[in-house]
C-alpha cells in the first residue's frame, strides 16, 4: 500500500538486518505499522499497532474481507473526508473511512492531500486498491491493535521495529505532536527490558548506533525532490 514514508523499497535491506538473530517463535512487533509494507514480508508471530484508529480498522476489516467499494469517486471521498474531519460516523464505519481515505487520497496521505483520482493514463485509486488487495493474504495472521506505541503490550524479548514520523517532516495530522525525546527514552527502556529495538529515521541521539544507511530521493512536490539519507538505528 502506498503510504507516506513507506519502507517497501528498503525492506530488502532492512529486514535481513532486523531479523538476522531472530529466534524460533520470537515476536516481531511494529508499533507504527502504517501501510504494512515491512510486516507483510515477515513470517511467524507478528503484532502491528498504530495510533490511527481508521488505519487499524481498515486492516482488521480486510482480514475479515468486509464489503468495501472498489470504485471510489471524488464525491464518495469528499463525504468520507467530511465525516473524518468532523469526527463523526453517521454514514460510514471506521473501516469504510479508513478504506476510502487511504485508497483515494493523494499520495496515500489519508485525507491530507486531496483526491488522487486519475492523471493522464494512470488511475491512482485503482492502483492503490490493487496493491493493497495483494497484501491481504500476507497480513491475515497479524495481530492488529489501535493504541499509542507506549501503551502497546509487547511480548517479552520481542523484535521491535519503529518507523516513526521523521523529525522535521510533514505528518498526516498537523494537530498531532510527536514527542521525540520521550520516544527515544522509550527505546532505551525497551532495550533494557530485553527487547531488540530498531528505528528508521534520518538522525538519532548519539547513544544510538547506525546499522545501515542509503541515500534516496524524496519527493517534496511533483516538481521538486531532495536527497536524504535513510538510516536504521539500534540501541545497545
Amino acid at each position: 500500500m502506498k503510504y507516506m514514508g513507506s519502507k517497501n523499497r528498503f525492506s530488502k535491506y532492512l529486514l535481513p538486518i532486523i531479523l538476522k538473530d531472530r529466534k524460533p517463535n520470537q515476536w516481531y512487533v511494529e508499533p507504527f505499522v502504517g501501510g504494512c509494507n515491512m510486516i507483510d514480508k515477515v513470517q511467524g508471530h507478528r503484532i502491528g499497532a498504530d495510533a490511527n484508529k481508521y488505519l487499524i480498522a481498515m486492516w482488521k476489516g480486510l482480514q475479515e474481507d468486509l464489503k468495501r467499494p472498489l470504485q471510489i469517486p471524488r464525491e464518495l471521498h469528499a463525504e468520507a473526508r467530511t465525516e473524518y474531519n468532523n469526527r463523526q460516523s453517521n454514514k460510514f464505519t471506521d473501516f469504510e473511512i479508513g478504506w476510502i481515505g487511504f485508497m483515494a487520497s493523494f499520495n496515500g496521505r489519508f485525507f491530507g492531500g486531496g483526491y488522487s483520482g486519475k492523471h493522464k493514463n494512470r488511475d491512482y485509486v485503482n492502483e492503490q486498491i490493487r496493491n493493497t488487495t495483494k497484501q491481504i493474504p500476507l497480513i491475515k495472521t497479524v495481530d492488529f491493535y489501535h493504541c499509542e506505541y507506549q501503551n502497546l503490550e509487547i511480548p517479552s524479548e520481542s523484535i521491535i521495529y519503529c518507523d516513526i514520523p521523521y523529525q522535521g517532516t510533514k505528518v498526516y495530522d498537523s494537530k498531532l505532536v510527536f514527542d521525540y525525546p520521550k520516544f527515544w527514552q522509550w527505546c532505551r527502556d525497551m532495550t533494557k527490558q530485553g527487547h531488540k529495538v530498531f528505528i528508521s529515521e534520518y538522525n538519532a541521539p548519539e547513544d544510538f548506533k547506525c546499522l545501515w544507511e542509503k541515500e534516496t530521493k524524496v519527493s517534496i512536490r511533483p516538481t521538486k525532490t531532495l536527497i536524504q539519507t535513510e538510516k536504521l538505528f539500534t540501541y545497545e
